[in-house]
């Protein structure tokens, strides 16, 4: 038993790190690291010292994905607790719509299944030239079915059907190809670059930023026309907000 905490924190002026801390578990989601994510993001989202967040994995993996373990061992929960259990990956999975704050994902090595959406799940993803994407759950006789809504938002049907069903292992310059993640750099490099991005977006005017981040998410979500009437919208309780201030 060890009483090292499984997520550290840490803020450099305006710019929290997260960085998911279960190395020889090569950072896999646990139940408890899971709500620890949730919740700490929350806390990023409530702290006006806060502009954005920074999302890294300790040492040799972002994360491996589910807790293979632990899921053996919850193989006999009862149905509401498999409903809670899945209700909590489903938020992990959206957690770029958790806080208006922009949130950059710092990948090395492994990000695998839960792990993989973990990341595309960021509003920008910062990826090492030697990291590894991937869903290999139906290799392993696993249903890939909690992942899979999180992919098909995110990148095109056919590439997605082809990466949840054949498994293959996905290099960093595939992962930008499909439009999976934003930057590829060199594997010592990461962290730098992810936080060379984090001062810049620090630096704007912050409801600017946080107004321009909402319209984007509704703009993924909405059909034109409705996208359209909700920047319409912010754009007037912007105006408002300033003539206010």
């Amino acid at each position: 038993m060890t009483d090292e905490p499984i997520l550290l924190c840490e803020d450099t002026g305006g710019i929290r790190l997260l960085t998911l801390n279960r190395p020889r578990q090569m950072n896999a989601l646990s139940a408890a690291l899971t709500a620890e994510i949730l919740a700490a993001v929350d806390a990023a989202e409530a702290d006006d010292n806060v502009a954005v967040i920074v999302m890294a994995g300790n040492d040799r993996a972002f994360s491996a994905g589910a807790d293979l373990k632990e899921a053996e061992a919850n193989k006999g929960m009862g149905p509401a607790a498999a409903r809670r259990h899945g209700d909590a990956s489903g938020q992990l999975y959206e957690i770029g719509s958790r806080t208006d704050k922009p949130i950059i994902a710092a990948v090395r090595g492994y990000a695998l299944g839960g792990g993989c959406n973990l990341a595309i799940s960021a509003d920008m993803v910062v990826a090492g030239e030697s990291a590894i994407f991937g869903y290999p759950e139906v290799k392993r006789g696993i249903a890939a079915t909690a992942v899979t809504p999180a992919l098909v938002h995110r990148i095109a049907p056919k590439a997605a059907f082809e990466l949840l069903t054949l498994s293959d292992n996905v290099p960093a310059p595939r992962a930008l190809a499909l439009g999976m993640i934003n930057r590829v750099v060199a594997d010592d490099a990461v962290l730098d670059e992810a936080f060379a991005m984090a001062r810049i977006l620090e630096g704007f005017d912050r409801e600017a930023l946080l107004m321009t981040k909402r319209v984007f998410r509704k703009s993924t979500e909405l059909t034109l026309s409705q996208a359209l009437a909700a920047a319409r919208e912010a754009a007037l309780l912007v105006r408002e907000t300033k003539k206010t201030a």
